[in-house]
């Protein structure tokens, strides 16, 4: 950000095929990321919660086709 006499601000805009490129992270080189407790049983209830709602997709389609009979 740069200022001119007056105080007013402008910010310079560098378009990302003009901008230097930057270093890439070996992936390689990383471990697994560390969680807390509860950020572990957030994604657990995520998975589960999207299991649960593919399964009664699933059954909606079946019950639609007629599977179950009348």
């Amino acid at each position: 950000m740069k200022t001119i006499n007056n105080d007013t601000r402008y910010f310079q805009v560098v378009h990302p095929l003009d901008d230097m490129p930057e270093e890439k992270v070996n992936i390689d080189s990383l471990g697994p990321m560390p969680m807390t407790r509860s950020v572990r049983w957030s994604l657990i209830a995520l998975r589960t919660y999207l299991g649960l709602m593919i399964l009664l997709v699933g059954f909606k389609v079946l019950g639609l086709a007629g599977f179950f009979g009348r």
